[in-house]
């Protein structure tokens, strides 16, 4: 590989745009817990807050079957995307809304024929949480399969590259549960049961809204045969039949047979989704786990405490639900571009983002546990617990480390170290559960310290397992596990808006290509249509501050095939010729040409043009 100074400003550019977005998506589960318990204590009670934690199994196994059947599919999405595999991205969202519909409807079913036994064996048959936790259980069980679609839909749209569609959803839901649950609780008393209709209804409307995405043409999954678009340039006015579907009419997916779900792929998702998916089915278990320990140590007190501690966990689990989406969707798509250089950088900016924002909440709780506290006291009973404040403080210092650890985690699922992911998922909920118990048999109030203990017991675990993987595996970077250098010759780099530097840009490309082993005629048509479309960003793309900007440039000599695949943040312009008209100075001709010269799919994803080019090494065998 030759990596001759890769910029972060691209990806850097589409995280940005990406993980707002992306973290309010990881809300759609998380944001509802919080409002419940921030309702639900100040204006039921304390028994109702550990009703509603101790259900939180329940609640996370149902999590559990949507990252084994959705999260696995939106990875494989990723995938496809990045190789430009139309047909491949429909039939892997038609099936994985089948297996996750179907795998919801027959555990929600299986549940509420045994909610009674799953309510007491959760609750140990407490007289005062038993019946609220039932109540609770029973309407929550009735709208799982909203909740599942709802999160499984919002992964599938952030990696077709429309994270603000589900913003506005995830808002949509937060503002409903937040409204629902004060006209169920406050206004009309129905009790525990108001705050979990709420959730429901919550999870529907947005639904509703995300669902917008596919009757855009614009989207991956049912993409329009035609749809042409108005020019938004110069060079476009001179093309002006330019295809709004970019190279939607060229798909394999626009045929007319169409996709249909397989059991293949259902199947491929769950074994890809299964590191995630494990990872939150032990969650629950360490959940009911530690509710068990806390109750049997530290009684009532204890697990309100750790009920509030739980929502410290839930904050962190939206910023890494957030992140993790971009993990999946942005490193998704560049390991199908086999783009190592950029998967570090998109790594490092991860890390930095995750622990920067985590970093301020544990020094919040640190220094204003107050703060933290007086969203979940009671009115009627304002004083916490005794030793409540510091459980907080104990817990916070958990956050960072633990964060850092899924990060690598998440990583090692998009690289295929399936094995690992798994592995480490196992160790790191396993020394939670035992901690925990450890410091509760030394001293009751001390087991709080077993938290913040486990996450730094995982992160020295990871650094002795990526020492012994580099042993067999010395080409890949410690911790992230992330290649060096991709399998193929390639060429990596970024260019700014400048004539200039495209010249020499220009040059680098010949002479990264006449030292592969290829035909001086491809060599001549990817420097021709290399220029043409560099040229092109440069005049078109960007009215003012074109310093500021720059566009990458990623070409993969492959063993059948030279790709070519160039990204901008400008104006969106599809280079995609449905007819071709030329003005009468000509305008439009270099763009027929990089037409007929090479295989050519275009997509506006991440406020990015991607344009990708495929030429055959041998040029003369396909000559037009």
């Amino acid at each position: 590989m030759t990596d001759r100074n890769k910029n972060a400003y691209l990806i850097a550019h589409a995280l940005h745009k990406f993980i707002w977005a992306s973290i309010l998506a990881s809300v759609t589960s998380q944001i509802a817990m919080t409002t419940d318990a921030v309702v639900v204590s100040r204006f039921i009670g304390p028994d109702a807050i550990a009703a509603v934690n101790l259900t939180m199994p329940v609640m996370i196994f149902f999590n559990f079957l949507t990252m084994l059947f959705g999260v696995g599919g939106s990875v494989l999405v990723a995938k496809s995307l990045g190789e430009r595999d139309a047909k491949t991205t429909s039939q892997v969202f038609l099936s994985t809304i089948v297996g996750v519909s179907g795998v919801a409807i027959f555990f929600s079913i299986l549940f509420l024929l045994f909610c009674p036994q799953i309510a007491h064996f959760i609750t140990s048959g407490s007289p005062a949480i038993y019946p609220l936790s039932l109540a609770y259980l029973r309407i929550m069980l009735c709208g799982t399969l909203f909740m599942m679609l709802f999160q499984t839909v919002t992964n599938f749209v952030k990696t077709d590259g429309n994270p603000r569609l589900v913003m506005h959803a995830v808002l949509l839901s937060a503002l409903a549960n937040l409204l629902f649950d004060l006209l169920f609780i406050v206004v009309l008393k129905t009790g525990i049961e108001g705050s979990a209709w709420a959730s429901i209804i919550g999870n529907v409307l947005a639904l509703l809204l995300c669902s917008r995405h596919f009757r855009t043409p614009n989207n991956s999954f049912f993409p329009a045969a035609s749809a042409p678009a108005a020019a938004s340039t110069p060079a476009a006015a001179a093309v002006p039949a330019a295809s709004a579907a970019g190279s939607a009419a060229s798909s394999p997916a626009a045929s007319a047979a169409g996709p249909r779900p397989s059991l293949r792929f259902i199947l491929r998702g769950v074994q890809t989704g299964f590191p995630m998916g494990i990872n939150t089915l032990l969650l629950g278990i360490s959940t009911y786990a530690v509710n068990s320990i806390i109750l049997r140590y530290l009684g009532t007190d204890g697990v309100f405490a750790w009920a509030v501690c739980f929502q410290l966990f839930v904050i962190q689990q939206m910023v890494l639900g957030g992140i993790g989406t971009a993990i999946y969707s942005i490193g998704g798509l560049l390991v199908g571009e086999r783009d190592v250089v950029g998967l570090r950088i998109l790594a490092r900016l991860v890390l930095k983002y995750v622990c920067l924002v985590l970093l301020a909440v544990t020094l919040l709780v640190l220094f204003a546990p107050q703060a933290v506290g007086w969203l979940f006291l009671p009115s009627s009973h304002p004083v916490p617990p005794e030793g409540f404040y510091s459980a907080l403080r104990i817990y916070s210092l958990l956050l960072v480390p633990y964060a850092a650890a899924v990060i690598y985690r998440f990583l090692y699922q998009i690289l295929g170290y399936w094995t690992l992911s798994v592995a480490m998922s196992v160790v790191q909920m396993a020394a939670m559960v035992l901690l925990v118990w450890l410091f509760a048999c030394l001293r009751p109030e001390w087991l709080w310290w077993g938290f913040p203990a486990s996450a730094l017991l995982i992160i020295l675990t990871h650094v002795v397992t990526t020492v012994i993987v580099r042993r067999r595996h010395p080409d890949v970077e410690m911790m992230t596990l992330i290649p060096w250098a991709s399998n193929y010759r390639s060429l990596n780099f970024s260019v700014r808006y400048r004539n200039e530097d495209v010249q020499h840009a220009l040059d680098t490309i010949v002479g990264f290509l006449e030292s592969c082993d290829i035909s001086s005629a491809t060599v001549f048509q990817i420097n021709l249509c290399c220029e043409e479309l560099m040229y092109n960003i440069v005049t078109y793309a960007v009215n003012k501050d074109s310093d500021k900007h720059m566009f990458d440039i990623h070409i993969v000599d492959r063993d059948d095939a030279v790709s070519v695949l160039i990204k901008d943040d400008g104006k969106p312009f599809n280079p995609i010729l449905t007819s071709v008209s030329f003005s009468a100075d000509g305008g439009g001709l270099g763009l027929a040409l990089v037409n007929t010269l090479a295989d050519i799919k275009y997509r506006y994803m991440y406020d990015q043009n991607v344009v990708f080019l495929t030429f055959a090494r041998n040029a003369e065998a396909s000559q037009p």
